[in-house]
């Protein structure tokens, strides 16, 4: 199984952008994932391509099942 989690956020050039953290903590809190949105936003951690995060839009985990396929 494939496990991510996907933070979203508005941009100073109101863009949307997606981080994704592959394989996150199966015990991951509401109040640690709104701590890593703040930093992102705070410290400008990551440059997009849409621009520099300054809004909290969403947070989600998707589970997907991948099976690969021998040729």
């Amino acid at each position: 199984m494939k496990r991510e989690l996907e933070l979203t956020f508005m941009t100073n050039l109101k863009k949307k952008a997606k981080l994704v953290i592959p394989d996150p903590k199966p015990e991951l809190t509401v109040t640690e994932i709104h701590h890593v949105m703040n930093l992102v936003i705070q410290k400008g951690i990551f440059g997009f391509p849409q621009g520099l995060a300054v809004e909290k839009l969403s947070a989600r985990i998707v589970e997907s099942n991948v099976e690969k396929i021998e040729l």
